[in-house]
């Protein structure tokens, strides 16, 4: 409480604080973003943050916790809209790709690359966990609707892990390529209509 009286209005926000904590973990790893680089990054004093957020595993945390608001909170509805299969696998794959074009870093966190690193406390590995199991969830619950899968989870299931395969391999690619390299959107298309069709699901036009 006395550190943030004393710097008052010219200790950089909370807020600040975590958006140079996002950049640093996305981009660097959980070990690699350090205090120092985070109060270089944010100009806040390392007392400051410490004052924040208690130590390093509190930053992390208070980091993936915003990280799964805004990403969530910006993926499209578990129920994309369309008459036929392939209108509502479009209107899905459109809105999953401008979600994960607008929080690149946070998707990073979300898919947990780089992270899983030793050092890492026990609460941070299960909150990224958990956050896995939610993207995973609403790509199955979305995916169970585009093809109307309400009595075949597994399935559902199937699709979605493909799908968040690719979403990761894209995230992969643009850690070492930057963001020139997009999501398949269209390929992604087409493998998700192949598998359905491999179940002996009803997707085309005609039949949807």
């Amino acid at each position: 409480m006395q550190d943030a009286a004393l710097h008052g209005a010219q200790v950089p926000s909370r807020d600040a604080i975590l958006d140079a904590a996002t950049a640093l973990m996305a981009r660097l790893g959980y070990a690699g973003a350090s205090i120092s680089k985070i109060s270089a990054a944010s100009g806040a004093p390392v007392s400051s943050i410490y004052w924040h957020f208690g130590s390093k595993d509190g930053i992390y945390l208070a980091v993936l916790r915003r990280a799964r608001q805004y990403l969530v909170g910006s993926l499209p509805g578990a129920r994309p809209a369309g008459d036929t299969v392939r209108e509502r696998l479009t209107a899905f794959l459109d809105g999953a790709s401008a979600a994960f074009e607008h929080h690149p870093h946070d998707l990073r966190l979300l898919l947990g690359l780089g992270m899983l690193e030793e050092g890492m406390g026990a609460a941070a590995i299960a909150e990224l966990g958990q956050y896995r199991l939610d993207l995973r969830q609403w790509a199955t619950d979305s995916l169970g609707h585009v093809f109307g899968l309400a009595d075949r989870p597994a399935v559902a299931d199937e699709l979605a892990r493909f799908m968040l395969s690719v979403v990761g391999g894209t995230a992969i690619a643009r850690w070492f390529d930057g963001p020139v390299t997009p999501l398949p959107v269209q390929q992604l298309c087409v493998a998700l209509l192949a598998l359905a069709r491999h179940h002996g699901l009803p997707v085309d036009e005609d039949r949807a």
